[in-house]
Formats: C-alpha cells, structure tokens, sequence
C-alpha cells in the first residue's frame, strides 16, 4: 500500500508514467491546473511551495527506491519547479504557456547550479535542480511580465 502511494504521488497521479516527455507532461498539466482551476494562483503560492517542496523531496526519495535514480516517472520535482516558476503570479494562459517552455528549457539544458544541484543524495538532488530551473525561469517570467505586462 505504501508503494502505491509513494508512486502515485511521486508520479503526479501517474503523469509520470506518460509514454513521452512524462516531465513535460506533468509540468504542462499542472500549469492548465494553475490556469483552469477557480483560485489557482493558490497552487503557486509562498505556503504551497513551503509544504511542497519537502514533501517533494521525501517523495522522490522513496519513489527512487522502487523506481530508480531520477526515474522519469518520478515528475512531483517538475511540479514544485513549475511551482516555483509561476510562484505568486497571476493566473493566465500567457503566462502559464511562457512559464511553462521556460522552465522545461531551464530544465533541460540545468545551468550552473542547476546541475550541480542534481548532484546532491537522493530526493533532495531530484527536487534541487528543478528548483534551480523554476528559480531561472521565474526571473526571465518576472522581467518579461515587468515589460510587457504578461502576468
């Protein structure tokens, strides 16, 4: 019982398991879930990310050992780095699409400490790099809505 749990959590509700680009899968449904659901600016907020990003953490960590290393199922790192890219911005398609492509761009390519983040032990490592991306990908969001008024 506690495995499933672990994976359906770890997975985002099995996202994780999509055939192709799982994390892409997962980061761009959370972002409709942000966009669509009435008070999802709350999905991205300071005490969602608080209570988010151990959680995260300690589901990566248990999700590794049925799944393995950084598994590609294991997505719940891409949601608190979406979280983290859209923190206390207001909800709209624009910024959730722009949100979205930066941070997977971030994501992939892992800059400095991006990388290095991934490095650390266990779900901590997992979790760390999407972080450092969502950190990235919110600066380049916060300027570009600063500019043009995207969100």
């Amino acid at each position: 019982m506690k495995r499933f749990v672990i994976t359906f959590f770890a997975s985002f509700a099995y996202a994780g398991f999509f055939p192709i680009a799982p994390a892409t899968f997962a980061s761009f449904i959370w972002a409709a879930l942000w966009v669509f659901i009435p008070g999802g600016r709350f999905l991205c907020g300071p005490i969602a990310l608080v209570i988010a990003i151990p959680i995260a953490i300690y589901l990566a960590n248990e999700g590794e050992k049925s799944l393995g290393r950084d598994a590609h199922p294991i997505v719940v790192d891409e949601i608190v780095g979406m979280q983290v890219t859209l923190l206390m911005i207001e909800p709209s398609l624009v910024a959730a699409a722009i949100g979205f492509v930066l941070f997977r761009i971030f994501d992939i390519l892992k800059p400095f400490p991006a990388g290095r983040a991934q490095r650390l032990p266990g779900g901590l490592g997992v979790v760390a790099d999407d972080v450092a991306a969502g950190l990235y990908a919110r600066l380049i969001l916060l300027g570009l809505s600063f500019l043009f008024h995207v969100g």
